[in-house]
């Protein structure tokens, strides 16, 4: 992933929609924020940015700038960690097809010793 904005990376403000909106939603669930794909800047994607935006450190205006554009697509692959907090199915349908996916890349013994560390048998 790019670490800079690009050129069409628009501002994006409360009342916005559009391929831009959905980007950014799309962006703030791989970072973790869990926030509905549906294009419209409204009050949930507004308090989403907002805490992007002081997880990240920088200003917590809710406007989608530069800063927010570069701080939303640094970074490697999401952490498992993020990704169980933020499961929800029934929600997202695409998460369990994701996560099941993950589970067919991974042999039985080490799954065997996931589920052994995580019920924190000895």
């Amino acid at each position: 992933m790019t670490s800079t904005p690009t050129v069409t990376d628009p501002m994006l403000r409360q009342g916005d929609s559009g391929a831009a909106v959905s980007e950014l939603q799309q962006l703030l669930n791989a970072k973790g924020i869990n926030i509905a794909v549906d294009g419209i800047f409204g009050d949930a994607t507004r308090a989403a940015v907002v805490q992007f935006q002081k997880q990240s450190g920088i200003a917590t205006d809710g406007i989608v700038g530069p800063q927010t554009w570069q701080a939303l697509r640094r970074g490697g692959p999401i952490q498992l960690t993020d990704a169980a907090i933020y499961y929800e199915p029934s929600k997202y349908p695409y998460q369990k097809e994701a996560f099941e996916w993950l589970q067919s890349q991974l042999s039985s013994s080490v799954l065997r010793e996931f589920a052994r560390r995580w019920r924190n048998l000895r």
